[in-house]
């Protein structure tokens, strides 16, 4: 994955790029025309959703060609100048995320057209996943290119597909195996290559809508599957915790990452009743002390946290001596821990809840539960048990 670091950011206006539903539908419209006219091209313009055109270049072209069969003197003649009809045509885009840090960055979408009857067939082939999960914008069973890059390739290939001809449009990227495994594919139920995907056809870089609407679509999945309780995790290790320590299926346990608010808010949306939030004590402290984006940039520290909330707790000054020595949460945590300090976390925890009814006016169950990095549970609040104890799978 390509990074963009803080001083690139602070000093150039960040480069847009194209969706690879964007990506798609040029190479799909440009096989289109090669095909009918059997001329090789350059570039092709397409129209995004919103009615802007954009021209991109295009790799790979190839045209096959069928040789005329004909059958009676009189057409010899023109047999002997061998003239070709085009049976397909391909070519395909390089797929440029300007500088999002987009895994998709620089893979080759193609398309292959044949024809085929009338009309227009979409399908997908080497490299583009499969949806096996209910909850996503695309059926069960269907090739993973969403709605909108699906309307992208009809509307534009229609505007070269010759009248009363028809066409059948393949989409493949020979990368998609491997890149997929770079993405949320295969825990969103979308298997065997990457999704053909975008809203807008622009990749706006290091957009933080982009990253909240990656996350929602595990809450569709287990909202379709009749999951009414689900624990928000910051990432991996929590999602582990979740599933081996606390039996939570895998389709009710959602990765959040830094947005714990967005996530929450999605979930009472969506109808899921009971939450547990579970994770690192260094996300759970910045709850506590307010943070729902948990990005280190836009939080306070999260020992500095941990000493305000807990001076509140106890009259006891050994915790506090001890947190004055402390560098990291994690350090504070296991060491309050053998402290025999573990009623402390749970006030942690008891606060987090609190914050989280509160900030979506108590539509949802919410308990707590922390870990450290053993993934040890180090505390959990009342609700947080219930929660646990109350699940039925």
């Amino acid at each position: 994955m390509r990074t963009v670091s803080r001083a690139g950011l602070l000093n150039k206006k960040l480069k847009k790029g194209y969706t690879t539903g964007t990506c798609a539908a040029a190479a799909s419209t440009a096989a289109v025309s090669m095909l009918f006219t059997g001329e090789i091209i350059q570039q092709v313009e397409v129209t995004l959703p919103g009615g802007r055109t954009v021209t991109l270049k295009l790799v790979g072209q190839d045209i096959a060609r069928d040789k005329d069969e004909t059958t009676n003197k009189e057409s010899a003649k023109e047999s002997d100048k061998k003239i070709n009809v085009v049976s397909a045509a391909s070519c395909g885009v390089v797929k440029d995320a300007g500088d999002d840090p987009d895994v998709t960055h620089g893979m080759v979408i193609y398309a292959r057209a044949e024809r085929r009857g009338s009309g227009i067939t979409i399908s997908a082939g080497e490299g583009i996943g499969t949806v096996t999960k209910p909850g996503l914008s695309v059926q069960v069973g269907e090739p993973a290119i969403n709605p909108v890059p699906r309307k992208m390739i009809m509307e534009n290939v229609s505007g070269v597909l010759p009248e009363g001809e028809g066409v059948e449009v393949t989409i493949y990227a020979p990368e998609g195996v491997e890149r997929a495994k770079k993405t949320m594919n295969a825990k969103l139920g979308v298997i065997g290559g990457i999704s053909i995907l975008g809203t807008t056809g622009i990749v706006r870089p290091m957009s933080l809508s982009s990253l909240i609407a990656s996350l929602l679509p595990q809450v569709d999945i287990a909202s379709a599957l009749g999951y009414k309780t689900v624990a928000l995790v910051p990432g991996n290790m929590g999602e582990k915790v979740a599933k081996n320590k606390l039996k939570f299926p895998e389709d009710a346990v959602i990765q959040m990452s830094n947005f714990v608010g967005d996530m929450l808010e999605y979930c009472a949306k969506k109808g899921i009743e009971r939450v547990l939030l579970l994770g690192h004590i260094g996300k759970m402290a910045k709850v506590a002390g307010g943070f729902f984006d948990t990005h280190s940039g836009k939080t306070d520290d999260p020992v500095e946290i941990m000493k305000r909330l807990i001076r509140g707790y106890t009259k006891d000054t050994a915790p506090m001596m001890f947190l004055l020595r402390v560098n990291t949460a994690e350090e504070a945590a296991v060491g309050l821990s053998e402290m025999g300090q573990s009623r402390l976390l749970d006030k942690i925890a008891e606060e987090v809840t609190a914050r989280a009814v509160e900030r979506i006016g108590g539509r949802i169950e919410i308990g707590t539960a922390i870990t450290v990095l053993s993934g040890d549970i180090v505390a959990t609040d009342a609700s947080a048990k219930h929660i646990i104890r109350d699940s039925k799978w």
